[in-house]
């Protein structure tokens, strides 16, 4: 993968804690009646007010500054105006930031996070939890020189059938794009019949200062999955609930800067 500037570096530890804080910004207004458009122009707004920019717009013709995913929405949910948060909901926010906004340089992030509106039931707590862990548990021990297949590795043996993980998506390098370099699967690649360029992809190493995403997406179903009409969402293929949970990192000699 790319390798980066010192003043680079500086540039996505800031893109990160943009990203991170913006998440604390719309944890504050996910409540009954808002809508995802409304979250969305919420974290334009905020990412825009501290320099940064929206990573997701205009990639691959997206229009939006974040997905969100309600329910049995896996990812790349569209924001919408007719789209409104119930109580009992959970919805995944995943964002993109570049920062600084218009220098040639800028480094973007990428991050996601499923959180519930108000009171939730115990299984979708539970979905909320599992994944979170995959992730520590996906990070736990990664260090330059790994193959990224071993992340998915920890992830499926940690998950152990609990849930569907979704295995047509995956983590990936980032830089001053959203996607570079490697693909970093949620699940066990060697008991899978994939393509030969994705068996190439997933047996690179990581190397000090390089930056990836891990994102452990799990199903409280089946691990199948559709795209809706509208070319973006992602939806459970049994209509049961998802959950997502991204972070941006940074490689290093003995282990991982998570910045987001």
């Amino acid at each position: 993968m790319a390798k980066h500037t010192e003043l680079q570096y500086k540039y996505v530890r800031t893109s990160g804690k943009i990203l991170h804080d913006t998440f604390k910004v719309l944890e504050k207004h996910l409540l009954p009646g808002v809508t995802t458009m409304e979250l969305d122009k919420i974290a334009e707004d905020y990412i825009m007010s501290k320099g940064g920019e929206p990573a997701f717009k205009g990639h691959q013709g997206y229009k939006y500054t974040i997905c969100a995913s309600v329910n049995e929405e896996s990812i790349h949910g569209m924001p919408s105006k007719s789209k409104s948060l119930n109580t009992g909901d959970i919805i995944s926010l995943d964002i993109g930031v570049r920062y600084p906004k218009g220098d040639r340089l800028s480094m973007c992030t990428d991050a996601a996070r499923t959180m519930p509106v108000g009171e939730i039931s115990k299984e979708a707590t539970d979905l909320i939890n599992i994944t979170r862990q995959s992730f520590d548990v996906g990070v736990k021990g990664l260090k330059a020189g790994d193959k990224v297949k071993t992340i998915g590795q920890r992830i499926e043996k940690f998950v152990n059938g609990r849930y569907g993980i979704i295995d047509n998506y995956f983590g990936h390098g980032i830089g001053q794009t959203i996607h570079e370099g490697v693909l970093i699967p949620n699940f066990d690649v060697d008991k899978k019949n994939l393509s030969a360029r994705v068996v190439e992809l997933t047996n690179m190493s990581v190397q000090e200062g390089d930056i990836i995403c891990i994102e452990p997406m799990l199903n409280c179903g089946t691990k199948d999955v559709r795209v809706a009409k509208d070319g973006w969402t992602v939806i459970t293929a049994d209509g049961k609930l998802a959950a997502h949970h991204e972070n941006t990192l940074i490689i290093t000699k003995s282990g991982v800067e998570i910045i987001t």
